[in-house]
């Protein structure tokens, strides 16, 4: 089921990216189910209060309406004596509103925040039924396999 908007909104205005919040949470659970995610709201409660210099999730909306989330945390399987890596276990966009660019914005925030978070790789970690199709994608933003992750990418030091 689509997100949907208020009728007569307009469904072609600037995408604004925020940080999520426990409001959000029903708008969270149902863009997920759409991806074929089943999130329970306890584990949407604790990860939205988790330490931002570990953890962060960030939704992207449409004239306020939820359209878009992603979410980017420091991996626990980081490498002995090596850079941190950052993981992106969910990207989603909303049916009505792929191909429009959001989920690149989104992906671009996470990299941004990985970043922030002294990540030196971000690796895509999320569901592997969520892979089909999105090969090109990861593909055309830098992401490669690397034997350890489906896909990874190593982050360029931008401020």
């Amino acid at each position: 089921m689509a997100i949907t908007q208020p009728s007569g909104a307009d469904r072609t205005g600037p995408v604004v990216l925020r940080p999520a919040r426990a409001s959000d949470m029903f708008l969270l659970m149902d863009l997920a189910d759409q991806v074929g995610y089943c999130l329970n709201p306890e584990w949407i409660r604790v990860r939205l209060r988790a330490e931002p210099s570990a953890e962060a999730h960030v939704v992207a909306t449409l004239q306020d309406v939820l359209v878009g989330a992603a979410h980017v945390h420091l991996s626990p399987r980081q490498p002995p004596g090596g850079a941190l890596r950052a993981g992106l276990t969910a990207l989603a966009v909303d049916e009505e509103h792929r191909a429009g660019g959001t989920g690149t914005r989104l992906l671009a925030r996470c990299e941004e925040l990985a970043r922030r978070m002294s990540a030196r790789t971000l690796e895509i970690v999320v569901p592997s039924l969520r892979q089909d199709g999105l090969h090109e994608f990861w593909h055309h933003h830098g992401y490669a396999r690397d034997g350890s992750s489906p896909y990874v990418k190593v982050l360029d030091a931008r401020p």
